[in-house]
């Protein structure tokens, strides 16, 4: 009973996360909206690629960006999987759903499922 109890819970968790209610923002007005969760949409302006993360910037390069996408290393290869190179990618519209953190005076989401970032087409 409790693993349905959980299964029903989990179900209901993910139904509020990813809804058509989350207000879609342009990046540039992602300091509006700390906290809160949105799909963010703006220009991939770079990629910076560390040991055990890789930061997704929009609109322009670190470290003016407007928004940045956190993705972690054990999550990238999800990423790839689903877009190759992303890389390939900058300069390309992208939206981001997540929840806006102000993390050391930067504004970031952190993205654990490629279900979470889409490629606009134009």
């Amino acid at each position: 009973m409790w693993k349905q109890v959980a299964a029903l819970a989990s179900g209901l968790l993910m139904s509020s996360i990813v809804t058509a209610a989350d207000p879609k923002i342009e990046s540039s007005k992602a300091s509006l909206y700390v906290g809160k969760w949105v799909m963010a949409c703006g220009t991939l302006a770079e990629i910076n690629h560390l040991p055990n993360r890789h930061y997704m910037n929009f609109d322009k390069k670190y470290p003016n960006q407007s928004l940045t996408a956190l993705v972690w290393n054990k999550d990238y290869r999800w990423f790839e999987n689903r877009y190759g190179k992303i890389d390939n990618y900058v300069g390309y519209r992208f939206c981001v759903s997540g929840a806006i953190a102000a993390t050391q005076n930067r504004l970031q989401i952190n993205v654990t499922n490629p279900q979470f970032i889409r490629l606009m087409a134009d």
